[in-house]
């Protein structure tokens, strides 16, 4: 379970988290939903230990967070780039780092991209970039799984390809727990089991598909719901 308790993180004189408090059970797709610069990433770089919390706490398995988290949790972050010169030496160096790999894994979604792994890293467009980055992502065996915005900018074909290999993963390893972040809520509806509405710097609503479905025809509508009840005005 990922617990955060009164999570609060200031940058000068600017709340981005207001005393989040959250509890993800294991299993199953999370999403945490909200416009651009609501604290989606902040939750997110919180939770992997990225930024110390200005107030607040956040836990893995009973555990408190720190730097060393990235060894029990596989996060593909909002950086559409890879580092190294050509595909095969991001690949060498993101299995080299972590001895979790299926490396027979990475290479199956890899290989389906037909690209050459001696290319160079900058001649991939933005889908073969993120579908390799989603490769060495699901292709670690740990419990738990971060995709923050990874739909951002993506044509349709590339996007489909991302949720349809992200559903596949998911029917094949159910027990895993995989939190998405992103402001396209219809895009990604299918892929979710619960939802999280953020609303710049707080936690407006927090519910499983299957409950919010009974009330609302779909989730954006209910997201324009919370917003109503939160007083938000445009």
């Amino acid at each position: 379970m990922i617990e955060i308790r009164h999570l609060t993180q200031t940058f000068g004189n600017k709340k981005a988290l207001d005393d989040v408090n959250l509890k993800l059970e294991k299993g199953g797709i999370i999403g945490l939903i909200g416009p651009n610069g609501s604290g989606k990433s902040t939750i997110i770089r919180s939770v992997m230990g990225i930024l110390k919390p200005t107030a607040g706490e956040v836990f893995v398995d009973g555990k408190k967070v720190t730097r060393t988290i990235s060894k029990r949790i596989a996060y593909m972050a909002d950086i559409n780039e890879l580092y190294l010169p050509t595909v095969k030496d991001n690949i060498d160096y993101f299995t080299n780092i972590y001895k979790d790999y299926d490396k027979n894994m990475v290479m199956e979604i890899i290989n389906s991209l037909q690209i050459d792994l001696n290319m160079d890293a900058k001649g991939l467009s933005k889908g073969q970039t993120i579908i390799i980055r989603f490769a060495l992502t699901v292709a670690r065996d740990v419990d738990y799984y971060i995709f923050d915005e990874p739909l951002s900018g993506l044509d349709p074909v590339f996007r489909d390809s991302f949720i349809n290999r992200l559903t596949n993963y998911r029917k094949n390893n159910p027990h895993k727990t995989i939190i998405i972040t992103s402001h396209m809520l219809k895009e990604i509806q299918g892929l979710l089991d619960e939802v999280i509405a953020i609303y710049f710097a707080k936690i407006l609503a927090h519910d499983k598909k299957e409950n919010i479905l009974r009330e609302t025809d779909d989730l954006e509508t209910w997201f324009k719901e919370q917003y109503v009840k939160a007083g938000i005005t445009f």
